[in-house]
């Protein structure tokens, strides 16, 4: 059995630790998968540079996360994406980040990401065939098409969560002309890439879709095993989009399995899914709890 590996994802919104290694048969022992809120791309789509307050908490998270691989004895990866890759002032984030951390962190090109969360899922996807895999961040969503093992297209998009909440989304809770802003803005994005043949599947990754399969099934607490391969209709996600816009910020927050730091951005992060259902032109979604950091170990 391989040794133990730690994982960050720092993402635009949240910050990710795997704690996993590799069986002799090839599975993956999972010890720890942590999610932590930090917003480290709070306003960085608008000012093009990363705040002092956000560039602080997030430090603070990978310090938890430093003391939690150092305890298990495993070796550290920390990769960064768009929250890091659209700010003027990186440094001021990467350098301290790599001092805290006791080595650089990785700042991956969109290309890159895409391509880490499309072999999350093929790698755990033994039957093979066509694939069309979603990852949709705070800054920006990756879709990647392929086929098994082998990719056919990966393109990262400017199109977020945090992003489109953050440019369009001013009032609480949101008009529809907002709603609909957020899905025209999403849709063109996809459009600007190469065309994707229609697929019925789509596969979808990170929080926010996560949070739609917590929020369908009714979890009270998240439960990995209940989300990971849960299969949804664009109707039924179309329902719960709707359900969501019209609530304002408190009442999304009081939903199981909905944190304060998810919440506010929710409405734009299924309202991306939707356009990206409709560009792939798929009726079903698969939610699929992993993401680069899989592929990373």
């Amino acid at each position: 059995m391989s040794e133990w590996r730690a994982v960050i994802d720092i993402g635009t919104n949240s910050v990710l630790l795997l704690l996993a290694r590799r069986r002799a048969d090839g599975t993956l022992e999972v010890a720890r998968d942590q999610s932590t809120i930090t917003r480290l791309g709070q306003g960085a789509g608008a000012s093009g540079m990363l705040a002092p307050e956000a560039i602080a908490r997030t430090l603070e998270c990978l310090k938890g996360y430093r003391e939690v691989a150092a305890a298990a004895g495993a070796t550290l990866t920390a990769v960064t994406t768009e929250g890091v890759r659209m700010a003027r002032n990186q440094a001021a984030f990467l350098q301290p980040a790599a001092e805290l951390l006791g080595q650089p962190v990785r700042l991956l090109s969109g290309d890159e990401e895409a391509e880490l969360s499309y072999l999350s899922v093929a790698r755990e996807t033994p039957e093979g065939g066509p694939l069309r895999v979603l990852d949709i961040g705070g800054g920006s969503t990756e879709l990647v098409v392929g086929e098994g093992l082998e990719l056919r297209s990966a393109v990262s998009h400017p199109v977020g969560s945090v992003r489109l909440t953050e440019r369009v989304i001013t009032a609480d809770p949101p008009t529809a002309a907002m709603v609909a802003a957020v899905h025209d803005a999403a849709l063109t994005a996809f459009r600007a890439g190469p065309p994707v043949a229609p697929h019925p599947v789509l596969h979808g990754l990170a929080g926010t879709v996560t949070t739609v399969a917590a929020l369908l099934l009714g979890l009270q607490v998240y439960d990995r095993a209940r989300v990971d391969g849960a299969r949804f209709t664009r109707g039924q996600v179309l329902a719960l989009r709707d359900a969501l816009a019209a609530e304002a910020l408190e009442q999304r927050s009081a939903r199981p399995c909905l944190e304060r730091g998810r919440a506010d951005v929710i409405v734009a992060g299924v309202t991306i899914l939707l356009a990206a259902l409709e560009f792939c032109g798929a009726e079903a979604l698969v939610v699929r709890d992993r993401g680069l950091r899989y592929a990373l170990v």
